[in-house]
């Protein structure tokens, strides 16, 4: 990854061989394998974290002239305690040759390339807008209306913009159009008024597809019940 910014594909990287280059290699860290699944609960981590630094060291043996450096996680196996201290990056400086055949190695995911000796990046072309869907509380007002229930509507609003403050922005005009008063079959004024802005919610895509594409999600809570609990099938079959 990341060869586009420097004017090249992956034939045209081949063709590089000695130039040296700077890349990160990704490891597979977090592959839930099935020897992971195999492992009781307590266990996971621990294999996780020793698999990542058996890489590493594998590495270290094929390419002895190379420097790894780890990136996220911490330098000793034992110290690591949290998902997010696992080695899952290393940075190296080696030969296009080398990086091509790094791709291939046993434990690596991709190879991200920050700099090609030689070749100067090119400037990021600028962003498209990408969705966001904005989800809104609007309050239904009737004229006159003191009591009973008030009419609500949770609303949904896809709108292409470059950030959230930007989505909102956006639909400003809408608003007011929307809150725009008329008659109901009672002779009453009535308008549909925003309230507030619930959540922003950006979808990360530039393309609507029409086969399904997740427009908003929130992320919540209940309380665990027995029909609830889930156990996959391969820690299950063996505790059992």
């Amino acid at each position: 990854m990341g060869l586009e910014r420097f004017g090249l594909r992956e034939t045209t990287f081949r063709q590089l061989g000695t130039r040296k280059v700077l890349a990160y290699v990704n490891l597979r860290t977090f592959d839930v394998t099935k020897a992971v699944q195999r492992l009781r609960p307590p266990k996971r981590l621990a294999y996780m974290t020793a698999r990542a630094y058996q890489w590493i060291e594998r590495l270290s043996r094929l390419y002895p002239n190379l420097s790894f450096q780890v990136r996220g996680g911490e330098s000793s196996a034992s110290r690591v305690r949290r998902w997010s201290q696992l080695p899952r990056t290393l940075m190296v400086q080696a030969t296009a040759r080398e990086v091509l055949s790094l791709a291939n190695a046993n434990g690596v995911s991709s190879i991200y390339v920050i700099r090609v000796a030689g070749h100067r990046r090119r400037r990021s072309p600028k962003s498209p807008l990408a969705w966001y869907c904005v989800r809104a509380f609007v309050v239904i007002r009737v004229e006159r209306a003191k009591s009973g229930l008030q009419s609500t509507e949770d609303r949904f609003i896809l709108v292409r913009a470059s950030s959230f403050e930007d989505a909102k922005k956006r639909l400003k005009r809408q608003w007011r159009e929307y809150a725009s008063p008329y008659l109901n079959s009672s002779g009453q004024i009535v308008s549909w008024s925003l309230e507030k802005v619930i959540d922003v919610y950006d979808t990360s895509e530039t393309e609507i597809d029409p086969s399904g594409t997740e427009v908003y999600s929130k992320l919540g809570h209940r309380r665990m019940r027995p029909e609830y609990i889930w156990r996959p099938k391969s820690f299950h079959e063996k505790a059992g």
